[in-house]
Protein backbone atom coordinates (compact mmCIF):
# COMPACT_ATOMS: atom_id res chain seq x y z
CA UNK A 1 0.00 0.00 0.00
CA UNK A 2 2.62 2.66 -1.44
CA UNK A 3 -0.40 5.49 -0.15
CA UNK A 4 -0.42 4.25 2.93
CA UNK A 5 3.23 5.25 3.37
CA UNK A 6 2.40 8.85 3.06
CA UNK A 7 -0.24 9.19 5.31
CA UNK A 8 -0.33 9.85 9.37
CA UNK A 9 -1.46 7.22 11.44
CA UNK A 10 -1.91 7.03 15.31
CA UNK A 11 -3.07 4.09 17.05
CA UNK A 12 -2.96 2.43 20.72
CA UNK A 13 0.20 1.02 21.78
CA UNK A 14 -2.52 -0.81 24.10
CA UNK A 15 -4.59 -2.01 21.20
CA UNK A 16 -1.87 -3.11 18.87
CA UNK A 17 -0.06 -6.15 19.65
CA UNK A 18 3.58 -6.63 18.83
CA UNK A 19 2.83 -8.39 15.14
CA UNK A 20 0.86 -5.09 14.05
CA UNK A 21 2.73 -2.58 15.05
CA UNK A 22 5.62 -3.79 13.51
CA UNK A 23 3.60 -4.19 10.21
CA UNK A 24 2.56 -0.20 10.64
CA UNK A 25 6.10 0.98 11.71
CA UNK A 26 7.40 -1.41 8.87
CA UNK A 27 4.70 0.77 6.15
CA UNK A 28 4.09 3.57 7.43
CA UNK A 29 6.68 6.07 7.30
CA UNK A 30 4.23 9.20 10.00
CA UNK A 31 2.97 7.08 12.72
CA UNK A 32 2.03 8.29 16.52
CA UNK A 33 1.66 6.33 19.81
CA UNK A 34 -0.54 6.71 22.11
CA UNK A 35 -1.58 5.16 25.40
CA UNK A 36 -4.73 6.59 26.89
CA UNK A 37 -7.60 8.57 25.67
CA UNK A 38 -6.50 11.98 26.64
CA UNK A 39 -3.41 11.77 24.55
CA UNK A 40 -4.57 10.96 21.60
CA UNK A 41 -7.55 13.64 21.59
CA UNK A 42 -4.08 16.18 22.35
CA UNK A 43 -2.60 14.37 19.40
CA UNK A 44 -5.39 14.73 17.27
CA UNK A 45 -6.25 18.37 18.24
CA UNK A 46 -2.21 19.49 17.46
CA UNK A 47 -1.48 16.79 14.41
CA UNK A 48 -3.11 16.20 11.00
CA UNK A 49 -3.97 12.91 11.24
CA UNK A 50 -5.32 10.61 8.08
CA UNK A 51 -5.82 7.34 10.79
CA UNK A 52 -7.01 6.47 13.99
CA UNK A 53 -6.44 2.75 15.19
CA UNK A 54 -8.20 2.33 18.72
CA UNK A 55 -9.97 -0.01 20.85
CA UNK A 56 -13.57 0.28 20.60
CA UNK A 57 -15.23 3.16 22.48
CA UNK A 58 -18.19 5.20 21.46
CA UNK A 59 -18.24 8.21 23.66
CA UNK A 60 -13.79 8.59 22.46
CA UNK A 61 -15.36 8.07 18.75
CA UNK A 62 -17.83 10.89 19.30
CA UNK A 63 -15.08 13.11 20.25
CA UNK A 64 -12.55 12.58 17.77
CA UNK A 65 -15.27 13.20 15.06
CA UNK A 66 -16.28 16.54 16.52
CA UNK A 67 -12.40 17.31 16.22
CA UNK A 68 -12.00 16.02 12.72
CA UNK A 69 -14.87 15.13 10.47
CA UNK A 70 -12.43 13.28 7.92
CA UNK A 71 -10.29 11.03 10.06
CA UNK A 72 -10.22 7.24 9.17
CA UNK A 73 -11.04 5.46 12.37
CA UNK A 74 -10.63 1.50 13.26
CA UNK A 75 -12.29 0.26 15.96
CA UNK A 76 -11.43 -3.09 17.45
CA UNK A 77 -13.87 -4.53 19.15
CA UNK A 78 -14.62 -8.32 20.91
CA UNK A 79 -18.10 -8.81 19.28
CA UNK A 80 -19.89 -6.82 16.47
CA UNK A 81 -23.78 -6.22 16.98
CA UNK A 82 -26.43 -3.95 15.53
CA UNK A 83 -25.91 -1.48 18.22
CA UNK A 84 -22.56 -0.79 16.87
CA UNK A 85 -23.71 -0.92 13.63
CA UNK A 86 -26.08 2.05 14.02
CA UNK A 87 -23.33 4.01 15.76
CA UNK A 88 -21.09 3.74 12.50
CA UNK A 89 -23.81 5.82 10.98
CA UNK A 90 -23.58 8.41 13.08
CA UNK A 91 -19.77 8.71 13.18
CA UNK A 92 -18.94 7.81 9.51
CA UNK A 93 -15.51 6.89 8.17
CA UNK A 94 -15.55 4.34 11.24
CA UNK A 95 -14.36 0.36 9.61
CA UNK A 96 -15.01 -2.20 13.06
CA UNK A 97 -12.90 -5.00 13.33
CA UNK A 98 -13.28 -7.81 15.19
CA UNK A 99 -10.65 -8.76 17.41
CA UNK A 100 -6.73 -8.72 16.27
CA UNK A 101 -6.77 -12.55 15.29
CA UNK A 102 -6.34 -11.86 11.36
CA UNK A 103 -3.24 -9.88 9.63
CA UNK A 104 -5.16 -10.13 6.50
CA UNK A 105 -8.57 -8.64 8.21
CA UNK A 106 -6.61 -5.95 9.46
CA UNK A 107 -4.71 -5.30 6.37
CA UNK A 108 -7.95 -5.22 4.37
CA UNK A 109 -9.40 -2.64 6.85
CA UNK A 110 -6.91 -0.33 6.10
CA UNK A 111 -7.07 -0.65 2.14
CA UNK A 112 -10.51 0.39 2.41
CA UNK A 113 -10.04 2.97 4.25
CA UNK A 114 -7.08 4.27 1.83
CA UNK A 115 -9.22 3.95 -1.31
CA UNK A 116 -11.83 6.24 0.71
CA UNK A 117 -9.08 8.71 1.51
CA UNK A 118 -8.53 8.62 -2.13
CA UNK A 119 -11.79 8.75 -3.52
CA UNK A 120 -12.42 11.65 -1.19
CA UNK A 121 -15.84 10.15 -0.22
CA UNK A 122 -17.84 9.07 2.78
CA UNK A 123 -18.26 5.19 3.40
CA UNK A 124 -22.26 5.85 3.96
CA UNK A 125 -24.00 5.90 0.63
CA UNK A 126 -26.96 7.15 0.81
CA UNK A 127 -29.84 5.49 -1.58
CA UNK A 128 -33.62 5.94 -2.03
CA UNK A 129 -36.83 5.65 0.36
CA UNK A 130 -35.02 6.25 3.42
CA UNK A 131 -32.00 2.69 2.45
CA UNK A 132 -28.51 3.64 3.39
CA UNK A 133 -25.54 1.12 3.06
CA UNK A 134 -22.76 1.43 4.91
CA UNK A 135 -19.82 -0.45 2.60
CA UNK A 136 -16.91 -0.27 5.42
CA UNK A 137 -19.40 -2.69 7.68
CA UNK A 138 -21.26 -4.41 4.84
CA UNK A 139 -24.42 -3.25 6.93
CA UNK A 140 -27.99 -2.03 5.05
CA UNK A 141 -30.35 0.31 6.70
CA UNK A 142 -33.26 1.44 6.50
CA UNK A 143 -34.86 4.09 8.72
CA UNK A 144 -32.19 2.80 11.00
CA UNK A 145 -33.04 -0.68 11.52
CA UNK A 146 -30.70 -3.09 9.79
CA UNK A 147 -32.14 -5.38 6.98
CA UNK A 148 -31.39 -8.85 7.10
CA UNK A 149 -29.38 -10.11 3.85
CA UNK A 150 -28.31 -13.62 2.53
CA UNK A 151 -24.18 -13.86 2.19
CA UNK A 152 -24.79 -13.90 -1.69
CA UNK A 153 -27.50 -10.63 -1.69
CA UNK A 154 -24.89 -8.50 0.87
CA UNK A 155 -22.17 -9.82 -1.81
CA UNK A 156 -24.03 -8.44 -5.15
CA UNK A 157 -25.25 -5.51 -3.55
CA UNK A 158 -21.67 -4.57 -2.25
CA UNK A 159 -20.38 -5.57 -5.86
CA UNK A 160 -23.13 -2.91 -7.24
CA UNK A 161 -22.57 -0.48 -4.82
CA UNK A 162 -18.52 -0.48 -5.54
CA UNK A 163 -19.20 0.38 -9.00
CA UNK A 164 -22.01 2.53 -9.24
CA UNK A 165 -20.62 4.39 -11.47
CA UNK A 166 -20.76 1.99 -14.22
CA UNK A 167 -22.64 -0.96 -15.55
CA UNK A 168 -21.43 -4.43 -14.28
CA UNK A 169 -21.82 -7.35 -17.31
CA UNK A 170 -23.21 -10.34 -16.47
CA UNK A 171 -19.69 -11.69 -17.24
CA UNK A 172 -18.33 -9.28 -14.14
CA UNK A 173 -20.91 -10.34 -12.01
CA UNK A 174 -20.69 -14.28 -12.72
CA UNK A 175 -16.84 -14.04 -12.15
CA UNK A 176 -17.04 -11.75 -9.02
CA UNK A 177 -20.11 -13.27 -6.97
CA UNK A 178 -20.80 -16.96 -8.40
CA UNK A 179 -16.81 -17.54 -9.21
CA UNK A 180 -18.23 -18.82 -12.96
CA UNK A 181 -20.91 -21.05 -12.05
CA UNK A 182 -23.47 -18.32 -12.39
CA UNK A 183 -27.32 -19.55 -14.09
CA UNK A 184 -29.55 -16.87 -15.43
CA UNK A 185 -32.13 -17.94 -12.97
CA UNK A 186 -30.13 -18.10 -10.14
CA UNK A 187 -29.17 -14.15 -11.16
CA UNK A 188 -33.20 -13.49 -11.66
CA UNK A 189 -33.89 -14.92 -8.48
CA UNK A 190 -31.46 -12.97 -6.85
CA UNK A 191 -32.42 -9.83 -8.08
CA UNK A 192 -35.84 -10.47 -7.28
CA UNK A 193 -35.43 -11.34 -3.30
CA UNK A 194 -33.40 -7.76 -3.16
CA UNK A 195 -36.00 -5.84 -5.19
CA UNK A 196 -38.33 -7.05 -2.73
CA UNK A 197 -36.17 -6.07 0.39
CA UNK A 198 -35.47 -3.15 -0.61
CA UNK A 199 -37.40 -1.14 -3.88
CA UNK A 200 -37.82 -2.16 -7.61
CA UNK A 201 -36.09 0.42 -8.95
CA UNK A 202 -32.88 0.40 -6.44
CA UNK A 203 -31.72 -2.30 -9.28
CA UNK A 204 -31.66 -1.38 -12.67
CA UNK A 205 -31.34 -4.02 -15.29
CA UNK A 206 -28.97 -2.66 -18.68
CA UNK A 207 -30.45 -4.71 -21.41
CA UNK A 208 -28.16 -6.75 -23.29
CA UNK A 209 -24.97 -5.81 -20.40
CA UNK A 210 -26.40 -6.75 -17.23
CA UNK A 211 -27.40 -4.76 -13.93
CA UNK A 212 -26.28 -1.50 -11.89
CA UNK A 213 -27.29 0.35 -9.05
CA UNK A 214 -29.50 3.12 -8.36
CA UNK A 215 -28.04 5.47 -5.82
CA UNK A 216 -28.24 9.75 -4.89
CA UNK A 217 -24.70 10.05 -5.02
Amino acid sequence: MKKLKFLNVCYDTKTLNTEFANYISSHIDNFLEYEDHDELIEIIDKNDVHFVITKYNFELLKQIRVLNKQIQIIAVLDELNHTHLLESLEIKHLKFIQSLDSMNDFIDALKDCVKNIDSNKSNIINLKNGFVYDYYNKSLFKDNTIISLTKKELLFLDFLIKNHDSSMSYEEINSNIWNGFMTNDSLRSLVKELRKKTYKELIKNVSGIGYRIDTTQ
